[in-house]
């Protein structure tokens, strides 16, 4: 007896419970050491991907804090985050590296945990590496964050695993085996029931038995003992189940006949029958189909082609009915008779229309792709060209035509015109194919109806038989129109509108997104009112000028143009007039220019002028006056004629400042110095402007104390009537009388009352002392004449200036008619209307109103006619050269008869000397004021004057000049 049949008696059981349970244990054991092994690897590589996953999880949440704490310099923020994150995380160190060498680095708590095998480790240490993030914030490299991940613990976790998981599966295996083997032995012992067989089973002939083995278990032999004394009356029952079987099967093939599409092949494979269905359905006649071979109503493109077998057939077949080709599921069995096909028999199944169902659904599928992928580029993209060519490439494979193209509006000249912007196929040699439109406006929407006939020509000549378009529209208008093209007589359904007009939406959606961008990189060095560069663009400009200066040793600078009382327009008349104003500013800015010049508006009413080639002082001096020239020019405005004027500071490189920073904040002093000297007018920055400015701010300061310290005083000048030679008024000057730097001109803080806007509480005060003064003469008896008070451009702005007045005369109780305001013409133009409104109040209550500096203002004639004035004061600039002066004296006696026409007293101003008094009497002047009738007198002073002047005859010389 050989080994094998030794080893197989001794170690193989008899029994067939015996078997079967160690057949059960072996697959038990063999099954629970792949699984486990599964398992196990699955734990493994699952842990480290979460781990991992779990790791940059919490990277990114501390990533924001880190980056927000490094551009800030907080270190310790840094120190405190990566502490917070080290704490019941994966990483056992976390370092901090600075571009500069620094280094934080922490390192977690240690846990207890117990030791893996160390072969176990080092496979865990292969799978894991250590974190590198570059912490960039706004484009710039700050560091590096590394975290390095604890090893040993993550080995210990999944060697526990391993241990726990293993003793649960050898708990599980034993339980396993044990309820098997009290389960076999329940169910084998059953097994001699085979026994009993033979006594249901009829008595017959059986020429075969079942073989017995020696090695079989002894339940089965007798088993098959019994089996075989069944099996001879099978052969009976065996015929009679044929036979029921082929009835059943005809009755199937009826059944069949009426529900599918059947038809009978012979062994060539040609059809022999088929059933209505088959006729109903393939539109076939069944003579045309009967003879003919079952291949030749299939059409090419079957995967695997059926041919005669003896194995059952299945596939999609396309067929060729009469009207058009229909798709069939088809399944062909052959028939055996005696071991060899005697037939088959085909069984098809339309599917035409779920095969068309499922095709639309792939065909949208890929569309919302393609619609997805143009979508992402879209948002991606920053060249609108290449998005557009894209566009192009999408349409077409999405529609399945061979070409598509992208039509822009463009202007050409006064016209505008259709222009193909970008093509796929054969269209792409097409691009900037252009056709003029007709003239008015396009419709916002279905503009593709009206310039699609345009096309006719370029469609002519690559062959386009069909077309499906679709109007590009944004917020502004329609921007032209995409357009597929195909060569056959191609009929488009809504599904194909619909996915090209969604390609037109995001077309549409992302040049509005791009114009966007544009417009806001524009408005970030640009000026949204007038289009000038703005602050930013300046600076960087003028950097570029001092580089280039410095580099070819030649001098540049900046000019600061300011327009004096452009505050008074925007009050007046509105910010929308003001807007406009400084729009035809910039524009006589731009050309008063140099070529290479850069004009450029900072705010406000503000502007700047960058020279990059200065030559010599006497040439910004000419562009200076240029320019002034150029702003003091009427702008019109809503009808109305509107006056500025311009305060420009010039700093140059490199003897003013070796710095943009420098020259900007140099010429803005020199502009305030211009804008100190009297306005319209331009200052070169000298170092002295900074002492200056500062002692401008410090008169500012303590003229913001002297009001409330009573340090303003009022002085009286007198005014002489030519024909009574008596005084007929006086004026009151305002004075401020300093603790320290005494009595302060009015040249050195008028202004600046003016800017600071104290000149409303201070004019109020001024009105309160002279209703005082002239109540104090009243009282003291002396004969009281009318005293004239200056009206500030501020003053007149406000519109409760006439009921101030009025308040203040009513409680002083002196008769209206002792006052008399004086105004400039240059007041009285910058709102009109507000000014009659006022001036026509004060005049209803008494009080007289003139025109003072009468000549250097506007003149305007009609203005003096509209306003309720009194009398008009001729500026001493035309007083002065009397007589010599003959263009000065035409002037004179022309405004003194003019004002005489216009029932208009005149007052002449500046009289120094006898010639002038003669003149002016010769001229038929009402009246003089000046140092040769007296120079402006303390209130004290007055009174002798007042008292001298109006009872005692003037002196002979005097009498006889006036004779």
């Amino acid at each position: 007896m050989s080994p094998l049949r030794t080893l197989k008696r001794v170690f193989l059981p008899r029994t067939l419970m015996g078997r079967v349970f160690g057949v059960f244990a072996a697959t038990l054991l063999l099954l629970l050491v792949a699984g486990l092994g599964m398992f196990y690897r699955y734990q493994y590589l699952q842990h480290i991907e979460e781990t991992q996953d779990n790791a940059l999880m919490l990277v990114e949440a501390v990533i924001q804090p880190i980056e927000e704490s490094v551009v800030i310099g907080d270190y310790d923020t840094v120190k405190r985050t990566l502490g917070k994150m080290l704490v019941k995380s994966p990483f056992q160190r976390a370092q901090f590296l600075e571009l500069g060498g620094g280094a934080i680095t922490l390192e977690a708590p240690d846990i207890r945990h117990k030791i893996p095998p160390a072969w176990f480790t080092a496979l865990i240490d292969e799978r894991f590496y250590d974190v590198n993030r570059v912490i960039t914030v706004g484009g710039k490299d700050y560091g590096v964050l590394r975290l390095s991940f604890d090893v040993t613990r993550l080995a210990a976790q999944l060697w526990q695993l391993i241990i726990e998981t293993a003793a649960m599966a050898s708990v599980l295996a034993s339980s396993s085996l044990l309820l098997m083997r009290v389960l076999l032995r329940r169910w084998l012992d059953r097994l001699g029931g085979l026994r009993t067989f033979e006594h249901d089973l009829a008595a017959g002939l059986v020429t075969a038995e079942a073989p017995l083995h020696e090695d079989a278990p002894l339940e089965i032999q007798e088993a098959i003992l019994a089996v075989n004394r069944g099996t001879a009356s099978l052969r009976v029952q065996y015929g009679e189940q044929i036979e029921l079987l082929m009835n059943s099967l005809v009755q199937h093939k009826s059944a069949m006949d009426q529900a599918a599409i059947v038809s009978e092949i012979d062994v060539d494979g040609r059809i022999t029958v088929v059933n209505a269905h088959f006729i109903a359905n393939s539109g076939l006649s069944r003579d045309a189909v009967v003879g003919q071979p079952l291949a030749s109503l299939t059409l090419p493109g079957t995967a695997q082609p059926w041919a005669p077998c003896q194995h059952v057939w299945q596939g999609d077949v396309t067929i060729a009915g009469r009207d058009r080709a229909l798709e069939w599921h088809r399944t062909i069995v052959p028939m055996f008779d005696g071991g060899v096909v005697e037939r088959y028999i085909c069984i098809d199944i339309d599917i035409t229309e779920r095969k068309a169902f499922e095709r639309t659904i792939v065909a949208n599928a890929r569309r919302e792709n393609l619609i997805a992928a143009l979508g992402r580029a879209a948002l991606a993209s920053t060249d609108l060209d290449h998005l557009f060519q894209e566009a192009t490439e999408t349409a077409a494979a999405g529609l399945g035509v061979p070409g598509a193209a992208l039509f822009v509006l463009e202007p050409a000249g006064a016209e505008r015109a259709l222009v193909l912007r970008a093509g796929s196929g054969a269209l792409a040699n097409a691009v900037g194919f252009s056709v003029a439109l007709p003239r008015g406006q396009l419709p916002r929407h279905d503009a593709a109806a009206l310039l699609l006939p345009l096309l006719a020509p370029l469609g002519a000549e690559y062959g386009v038989r069909s077309s499906l378009d679709e109007s590009v529209i944004c917020t502004q208008g329609p921007f032209g129109m995409l357009a597929a093209f195909a060569e056959d007589a191609r009929s488009f359904g809504p599904d194909d509108r619909n996915f090209l007009r969604s390609i037109a939406h995001i077309l549409a959606t992302t040049i509005e997104r791009h114009s966007a961008q544009q417009r806001l990189t524009y408005l970030a060095q640009y000026d949204a009112l007038t289009d000038l560069p703005n602050r930013r663009f300046l600076a960087e400009s003028l950097d570029r000028a001092i580089d280039a200066a410095a580099a070819g040793t030649r001098r540049t600078g900046v000019m600061f143009i300011d327009l004096d009382h452009f505050k008074k327009v925007n009050d007046m008349l509105g910010h929308g007039v003001g807007d406009q104003l400084l729009v035809l500013a910039a524009k006589r800015l731009q050309a008063c220019a140099r070529p290479g010049d850069l004009v450029a508006r900072l705010g406000g009413d503000e502007f700047a002028l960058i020279l990059p080639d200065m030559v010599q002082d006497d040439d910004i001096a000419t562009l200076c006056t240029a320019i002034i020239d150029a702003l003091a020019a009427p702008f019109v405005l809503q009808g109305q004629q509107l006056f500025v004027s311009a305060s420009i500071g010039i700093a140059r490189y490199p003897q003013d400042g070796v710095a943009a920073e420098a020259l900007l904040k140099n010429a803005d002093t020199a502009m305030y110095a211009a804008k100190n000297s009297g306005r319209g007018n331009f200052q070169f920055f000298s170092p002295a402007m900074h002492d200056a400015m500062a002692e401008r701010v410090k008169l500012e300061a303590e003229l913001h104390q002297a009001l409330e310290r009573r340090e303003f005083l009022l002085h009286y000048q007198p005014k002489l009537d030519l024909a009574s030679g008596k005084t007929s008024g006086f004026e009151a000057l305002l004075r401020w009388q300093h603790p320290q730097r005494g009595l302060v001109p009015p040249a050195d803080f008028i202004a600046i009352l003016e800017d600071t806007g104290l000149i409303i509480p201070v004019g109020e005060w001024v009105v309160q002392e002279v209703c005082r003064q002239l109540g104090q003469w009243h009282a003291l008896g002396f004969p009281i004449v009318p005293v004239a008070i200056n009206l500030s451009a501020r003053q007149l702005e406000q519109g409760d200036l006439a009921a101030t007045i009025e308040r203040i005369v009513v409680a002083s109780g002196i008769a209206p008619a002792l006052l008399e305001f004086e105004l400039t013409e240059s007041m009285l133009m910058v709102n009109p209307d507000a000014a009659v409104e006022i001036l026509g109040r004060i005049k209803a209550m008494g009080m007289r109103l003139s025109i003072d500096d009468f000549g250097t203002g506007y003149s305007s004639l009609a203005y003096l006619k509209r306003f309720p004035l009194d009398a008009l004061k001729i500026d001493r600039t035309f007083v002065r050269d009397l007589p010599h002066d003959s263009d000065d004296a035409a002037i004179t006696r022309a405004v003194i008869n003019l004002a005489h026409s216009l029932n208009l007293k005149v007052v002449a101003e500046g009289v120094e000397n006898s010639e002038q008094l003669c003149e002016l009497k010769r001229f038929g002047c009402d009246e003089i004021q000046g140092y040769y009738v007296d120079r402006p007198l303390a209130a004290d002073r007055c009174f002798t004057y007042a008292h001298d002047a109006t009872q005692q005859p003037m002196t002979q010389h005097t009498v006889a000049l006036l004779a």
